[in-house]
């Protein structure tokens, strides 16, 4: 069973935006960067559920937890991003496995599409 969900942006591209004139672009862009994840988790557009994912290696805080494979479709700072994540029960991103990013819309549906 295949679940996709659309989801509103906004507040992710208001965040980016103080970011980058609080601090600058460069260093703006460093911590983009280093909290990707995170970024492109609330960023997403598009979500769509890959199936479960047992975390016996993942270095999590309890082991044997439950996570979940979600890939995302994520338009973030200009660019589309499709990403695969691990989410918690809780909906909480805690890993990023991979992540592609794309100038155009269609490139970027048809990663998140083929996705596995």
């Amino acid at each position: 069973m295949t679940i996709m969900s659309a989801i509103s942006v906004g507040r992710v591209d208001a965040l980016l935006a103080a970011l980058k004139a609080e601090l600058g672009g460069v260093l703006a862009g460093r911590v983009l960067e280093s909290e990707a994840l995170d970024f492109l988790w609330e960023a997403r557009i598009s979500e769509r559920y890959l199936g479960q994912f047992l975390d016996d290696f993942c270095g999590s805080d309890e082991p044997g937890d439950e996570l979940s494979r979600v890939v995302v479709l994520s338009l973030l700072d200009g660019l589309w991003h499709v990403a695969l994540c691990l989410i918690d029960g809780e909906g909480c991103a805690r890993e990023l496995l991979w992540r592609r990013s794309f100038e155009g819309s269609d490139e970027a549906q048809f990663e998140f599409v083929r996705a596995r």
